[in-house]
């Protein structure tokens, strides 16, 4: 499911009607769009250099040059596996990097997994369990919001990077939008209302998003040329009754 999306994103490049629908595509989706490429991925697999070393500014590299600290603040390589985008990883990632149990020994190749954990969760929106694949730090988030719902909500889709994530992000918001406005669980999520035609962009990619809108735009013309239709059949149907009933001179 994740290679197909990846090559549904390449599509939009490469036909011009898709490419032609990205600038009437809705402006909340665009900035949503545009806020989640230009996400930062925090520092969850390391600690920074000049936080580390907060007393030296500057540090001599090996070469006998002397860099800023955060010169050396370089992230490890991080990999997102497609089974990720099923799962809540929190932004954790498999990590390669090398290693040497001592110092004669060789330097290999490192991979370096996250703990996941299989875990029933309940969600008050959606009034129904689930079991979902998480990281340790995604669990400790969880825990920290108080519940799924709370942390699904309150999470940007940069920070949550999986596509179940921004799916239940959708699927919550659309519930809260059909609950009373007397209600209790509305009250409490009232801060994270949005109306529903916005909330049913949520979760969607690039791709999908363009043909959301060119089917929207369709269903939009072939409503607007029936009705004229329906007029004039009706009209037509009314003028031998108004004949038959003018008086004749």
């Amino acid at each position: 499911f994740f290679q197909a999306t990846l090559e549904l994103e390449r599509a939009v490049f490469f036909y011009p009607h898709l490419r032609a629908a990205l600038h009437r595509l809705p402006m909340h989706f665009r900035k949503r769009y545009m806020e989640n490429k230009a996400f930062r991925r925090p520092a969850v697999h390391m600690k920074p250099f000049s936080e580390e070393h907060p007393d030296q500014p500057f540090v001599r590299h090996s070469d006998g040059r002397v860099y800023p600290s955060r010169h050396f603040d370089l992230p490890p390589q991080i990999f997102y596996p497609a089974e990720s985008q099923r799962c809540l990883w929190a932004n954790e990632g498999i990590v390669y990097g090398f290693r040497q149990r001592k110092k004669e020994s060789p330097i290999h190749p490192r991979f370096w997994r996250p703990h996941l954990y299989r875990i029933p969760f309940h969600s008050e929106l959606l009034n129904r369990w689930m079991y979902i694949i998480v990281s340790h730090r995604a669990l400790t988030l969880i825990e920290q919001a108080g519940s799924l719902d709370q942390y699904i909500l309150a999470s940007s889709d940069g920070e949550l990077n999986s596509r179940l994530g921004t799916h239940l992000k959708r699927d919550m918001l659309l519930a809260l939008a059909r609950l009373p406005p007397d209600s209790e669980l509305r009250q409490r999520y009232a801060k994270y209302a949005v109306p529903p035609e916005e909330a049913e962009w949520i979760g969607l990619s690039l791709a999908e998003a363009c043909k959301k809108q060119l089917k929207l735009e369709s269903d939009a013309k072939k409503q607007a040329a029936a009705v004229p239709k329906k007029i004039e059949l009706m009209r037509r149907l009314r003028e031998p009754q108004n004949s038959a009933e003018a008086p004749v001179a």
